[in-house]
């Protein structure tokens, strides 16, 4: 299965160009009929099926395009989008229609886009950058199903084809299921971090302020560092990538705690432990933001 942020990145498809195929939602409402019209007669008139399975794959089609015209235009890419785009691909395998039926049709299609969005528009500077926004989605939409489609193909003829993707689909899914347990445990944590910041804080105000200060610190950095975790796993649930810099950024703030919590009680009087401390900030940044500049 492909990641819609591996797609997202390989493609260019920012954010803006997302808002800018939603703005098009309510002008391209009024030709979903004609869309659906056209496509079908196109591809009638190009391509003929076996009778028997002719009405399935029309009515199946229908149902497709008019699902895949509503979705499109609401620009909202996520795994579920591609995995959507998917059982398309997995339907031409389904009622062997041809590779070459598939991209025949995905390119009447991105012209009919092309054809009724400039005819919409009248300023030339934004019907190109809707135009350019469009496109790039389209071919997110194409790759998806092609991909599908290949896969199935290759399936044909090679049983440890089936056997890789079957160990891959086991992998991912019980990746998913650890990556939401972790992603539960660090919710807890970092509510219990919070409950305990909230002591100490409350303590901070009857007993020596010096030390439960130095405490309270501790505790709150702890929180911090928790809410990186967690948000780290919520995007590799959403198909990002593993990021390393994570953990180097866990490490200089244990550092940096120490750092403040030595200077916050004046031991300065080991000049070696200090030494070490300043040096494994200095090490652990520079390392933290070559890793960081890479994974951008």
């Amino acid at each position: 299965m492909k990641y819609f942020k591996n797609l997202q990145k390989s493609y260019d498809v920012t954010e803006d160009d997302l808002r800018n195929i939603a703005s098009l939602k309510e002008i391209m409402e009024n030709h979903k009929e004609d869309f659906v019209r056209d496509v079908f007669e196109n591809f009638t008139k190009k391509f003929r099926l076996p009778d028997n399975v002719y009405p399935v794959v029309l009515a199946k089609h229908r149902e497709f395009l008019i699902t895949w015209y509503n979705r499109f235009f609401e620009a909202k890419l996520s795994n579920a989008y591609l995995a959507y785009l998917e059982k398309f691909g997995n339907l031409q395998k389904k009622y062997d229609i041809d590779y070459e039926w598939i991209n025949a049709m995905m390119s009447y299609i991105r012209l009919w886009m092309h054809e009724r969005i400039f005819q919409s528009l009248d300023d030339d500077v934004y019907r190109k950058n809707i135009l350019l926004s469009v496109h790039k989605f389209m071919d997110i939409n194409f790759d998806a199903v092609n991909y599908a489609f290949c896969e199935n193909k290759i399936r044909e003829y090679t049983s440890i084809f089936s056997v890789r993707n079957f160990v891959v689909s086991v992998s991912e899914k019980f990746s998913f299921l650890m990556h939401a347990l972790m992603v539960v445990i660090l919710i807890v944590m970092t509510i219990a971090a919070a409950v305990l910041f909230g002591a100490e804080i409350l303590a901070l105000l009857k007993e020596n302020a010096d030390k439960v200060l130095i405490t309270a610190l501790g505790s709150l950095l702890m929180i911090w560092v928790l809410v990186e975790l967690l948000h780290t796993e919520v995007q590799m649930l959403k198909g990002g990538k593993f990021k390393i810099s994570i953990f180097i950024g866990v490490a200089l703030i244990a550092f940096i705690r120490d750092l403040l919590i030595i200077t916050l009680k004046h031991e300065t009087s080991n000049p070696v432990t200090y030494g070490f401390v300043l040096v494994s900030i200095a090490v652990l940044g520079v390392i933290y933001w070559m890793i960081a500049k890479t994974e951008k």
